[in-house]
This record gives structure tokens, sequence and C-alpha cells, in this order.
């Protein structure tokens, strides 16, 4: 199981030593695929960590990836508003809701990029 360090490079003091199997360390903070955002290095393990051996050394497990969600509402009178509103860590992204009042229809998109997030909210600001 591989563990990212997002915080600070991998050394001493700084990971769980029961089951490791390698550690690397990137020349300088790089974007991994894995985890959709930086990380300094990473460490296998021969074993899964538990949640908060993860925690308290801030180690981000592979296949966890931020998501972007992106309330937009548009009322009776033709007015929409929307907004970037939540972000959460998941290894699979959330299913889009949508919902309906009796002044407004609000959808809840959810994206796997902040740019594609962003570029829904000046979508949606257009229409």
């Amino acid at each position: 199981m591989r563990y990212y360090s997002t915080q600070r490079p991998v050394s001493v003091g700084t990971y769980p030593k029961a089951g490791v199997q390698e550690i690397h360390n990137f020349d300088r903070k790089t974007f991994c695929e894995d985890i959709s955002r930086e990380a300094w290095g990473y460490i296998d393990y021969d074993r899964e960590l538990t949640g908060s051996e993860a925690d308290s050394y801030e180690l981000t497990p592979a296949g966890l990836k931020k998501f972007y969600c992106v309330t937009t509402s548009f009322d009776d009178r033709g007015r929409v508003a929307s907004a970037i509103t939540r972000e959460i860590e998941a290894i699979v992204q959330p299913e889009n809701t949508s919902s309906s009042t009796s002044r407004k229809d609000i959808y809840n998109d959810w994206f796997d990029s902040r740019e594609a997030a962003l570029e829904w909210v000046q979508e949606a600001k257009r229409a």
C-alpha cells in the first residue's frame, strides 16, 4: 500500500516504521496523479496503515483524490447563482444530485479538478 507525504520530505520520525518496503523522496514537491496534489515523496508498506497512523504522520493513501462540488441554483426569476461549495477527499467521485423547491432548482455537480469546477461556475453565470 502506497502513502504520500504531502507536508514534508520523508525522513526519520516522519512515518510509522512497521511494514515499510520502500521509501522514495522526490527532488522537490511534485504533482502526483494518484492523489491529485503535490507530495514530497512516498512510502510503500506491506500493510494498510490505520487511520490514526496515517493522520498522525500526515500521510495520504494512494487513490485518494480531491473532488469539488459546484452548487448552482436557477430561480423562477431567471437568476443564477453558482459557486464551489465543498471539497472532499475520496477514492470515488460522488454522484451529482439535484432538487427543486417552489422557487428554484438546485444542482450539485462534482468535478475532479478545481479548474473544471471554476470553469463550470463561469459557464453557469453566463447562462
